[in-house]
């Protein structure tokens, strides 16, 4: 840990983040234009075609709806992107989602291949319906729009909250900070092809947040270390570096639980199966998130940090030189 040097490797992160976020640029508008989204939106983001079936849960299993569904979408060649499952005591429900650049002909042959295969006569008690929605869905995305107002209210907050409680470097370290890990988080979403849904996108509020914690638990070490005279001393770099250091165990341990938790979260997930498909995306971005937050937060705040303070530093020095040398003169012309 005592050789670890924070502050020495911004020109190192700033490659590396520049690296992640040009991938994430050139993939997402590599699939902008191949598949319709920067993102893999979720269905409830997306404009999409539905095919709804409908089956009794006593006379035939889910099992065997979804792989006659599956062999209908790939006998007229259509690909759904994702799948809603729900039911009661006597019926269930299988929602297929497809993009609305989809076939609405294939999509019709395959709900009538679908009731081929699987549908029972209406006069006996079981039965198995598909139901398909050739009309294209566009759903609103207002709830996009109030997460980008939170997080722009959260980053405006922690920068007055950080230049009243420290000083405006490192409010302005921090902002920077906060850019930093929304466009690597961004980044890695396209590039991972996350689904991104409503439970994603308040995870950016969650990035900014994890950030502003981060941030604090640095500069609060710092504050306080600055009490004692030996921490004055020290050159900007070595502050840095010890409050870093200071500050690393428990800014790696709130990270590390949140990783924890989403991967215990992915585990039982697998173990649950379809019924937990919905946690699955939330969970694979909250691991994103706090290994973004680690990254950017204990290693790339440091450095981008460092070079303000010494800046700000040798411009105080300039500043009393010459306060001391305007009293000198002055204090020699009234002699």
């Amino acid at each position: 840990m005592n050789k670890l040097k924070f502050s020495s490797g911004m020109h190192l992160f700033i490659i590396i983040t520049s690296i992640i976020i040009a991938v994430g640029l050139a993939m997402g508008l590599a699939f902008h234009f191949t598949s319709g989204t920067f993102f893999n939106w979720g269905g409830d983001y997306s404009s999409y075609r539905t095919v709804e079936v409908r089956y009794s849960v006593h006379e035939i299993e889910e099992k065997d709806v979804m792989e006659a569904c599956d062999a209908a979408f790939e006998e007229n060649g259509v690909d759904y992107i994702s799948y809603v499952t729900s039911g009661m005591s006597t019926e269930s429900r299988i929602e297929y989602r497809f993009t609305a650049s989809q076939d609405p002909d294939a999509l019709a042959k395959a709900a009538e291949a679908i009731n081929d295969e699987v549908g029972i006569a209406s006069d006996r008690t079981g039965y198995a319906t598909a139901y398909v929605d050739l009309n294209a869905r566009f759903n609103s995305n207002k709830d996009i729009m109030y997460a980008g107002i939170a997080v722009a209210a959260v980053v405006v907050f922690q920068f007055i909250y950080f230049v009243i409680r420290y000083k405006l470097t490192m409010a302005a370290a921090a902002f920077i900070g906060d850019v930093h890990n929304l466009a690597l988080f961004y980044a890695l979403l396209a590039i991972t092809r996350v689904q991104v849904a409503s439970s994603v996108v308040a995870l950016s509020v969650f990035v900014v947040v994890l950030t502003m914690i981060g941030c604090g638990l640095l500069f609060e070490k710092m504050r306080k270390s600055f009490r004692t005279d030996e921490f004055k001393e020290m050159p900007s770099f070595e502050q840095v570096d010890a409050a870093s250091k200071a500050a690393f165990s428990t800014v790696t341990t709130l990270n590390a639980g949140i990783l924890a938790a989403a991967a215990i979260m992915l585990v039982l997930t697998a173990i649950i199966g379809g019924t937990a498909f919905g946690l699955l995306m939330p969970c694979v971005c909250a691991l994103i998130a706090a290994a973004v937050c680690e990254y950017g937060t204990m290693f790339f705040v440091p450095s981008v940090y460092s070079r303000l303070k010494l800046r700000a530093d040798r411009y105080a020095a300039q500043k009393a030189v010459k306060y001391v040398g305007a009293k000198k003169a002055e204090k020699a012309e009234q002699q």
